[in-house]
């Protein structure tokens, strides 16, 4: 397997800077998924045993979808809830799978990490001592993976488990944005890895408030031209509104679904499509508005806006119907054309 450019570049950093980087502090957007569990944890293997640097992971929220927390649980991933207040001190901090503009991710105002990997586009504003940004791959594991075998390691089962499971979850199974880097990533760590542990977190034992979710998202989803979307309302983690957008795209005929929810006074948003060429990231940036309040890529995006600490019932609703009315007109539908064909 080869090794990328910027995997090179990141073994070369980690041997020369050293101990001179310890401790550091690998952090994660909020509410880490697969991806960005397994790059952090690969990142600190690579840092332990190239540079000899100790590391501790952290995010910043909760580790919320079954599948993750499972992974998290099975394998024993050393990432754990920051502590307010425990960046603010920190003196070396890389960050993985973001980027400092973005609004995913506690890393503190006006802190310049000393090291970002990251496979989203880059924000003009982004700076680190050395940013590690590569948006020709499918997921940032494989950045890390490239490095891991640039430098010669041999890699544990648990850590083998987490890169496939974390690449395969980002891509969906290698079938959504994955390139061929990202499936030699995967193929070259899959006999590494444990088949019943990857099917267990695959698989997970599920809360009833997962069900009660899955159940409002079916009921209340609408259909206009080919488009699915659905407005979950309250969610006790932001999670479900990805895996809702996941799930909801598999209805036949479906080209595109947006699925809206309301968490901590924040409006979360998630787009999909099935059409490689989409551009979902550039689209959903300017149905929140520009900034940092949303991206992704081609067939994937996410993003929110901030309504306040106790926004009124008129003001939940005025925004969800705004974003899903303005991507109906960029996309020449009527949003008044929507049906609701499941519920009863």
């Amino acid at each position: 397997m080869k090794s990328g450019f910027h995997a090179k570049r990141l073994v070369k950093h980690l041997a020369e800077k050293g101990r001179s980087l310890s401790p550091l502090t690998i952090l994660t957007h909020d509410h880490p998924d697969p991806d960005a569990l397994a790059s952090a944890w690969a990142l600190a293997y690579l840092a332990q045993h190239v540079g000899k640097i100790r590391s501790r992971i952290v995010y910043g929220g909760m580790i919320g979808r079954a599948e993750n927390r499972m992974m998290a649980e099975s394998l024993g991933v050393p990432a754990r809830a920051l502590r307010k207040g425990e960046l603010a001190g920190v003196p070396h901090l890389a960050l993985v799978d973001s980027q400092p503009p973005f609004k995913n991710n506690r890393c503190p105002p006006r802190r310049i990490p000393e090291l970002i990997i990251d496979h989203h586009p880059r924000h003009a504003d982004t700076q680190a001592d050395l940013a590690l940004i590569d948006e020709s791959v499918g997921a940032t594991t494989t950045i890390l993976v490239e490095a891991l075998v640039a430098a010669g390691l041999r890699v544990p089962g648990r850590l083998a488990t987490g890169i496939v499971y974390g690449i395969g979850s980002e891509t969906q199974n290698l079938g959504r944005e994955a390139t061929t880097r990202d499936m030699n990533a995967y193929q070259f760590f899959w006999p590494k890895a444990h088949l019943k542990t990857l099917w267990r977190i695959s698989y997970p034992q599920r809360s009833e408030a997962f069900f009660e979710t899955l159940a409002r998202g079916i009921r209340e989803a609408f259909i206009v031209g080919r488009t699915v979307g659905v407005h979950l309302g309250e969610v006790n983690t932001p999670d479900r509104v990805a895996q809702m957008a996941d799930f909801l795209l598999t209805l036949e005929k479906m080209s595109w679904s947006i699925v809206t929810a309301r968490y901590q006074g924040r409006l979360h948003v998630s787009l999909r499509s099935n059409d490689p060429g989409a551009g979902a990231g550039r689209l959903l940036k300017r149905l929140l508005g520009g900034g940092n309040r949303g991206g992704g890529h081609a067939m994937i995006a996410g993003g929110s806006l901030e309504l306040g600490a106790v926004p009124d019932e008129s003001a939940w609703r005025e925004a969800e119907d705004k974003v899903v009315a303005d991507f109906c007109v960029g996309q020449h539908l009527d949003p008044l054309a929507r049906r609701w064909p499941f519920r009863v």
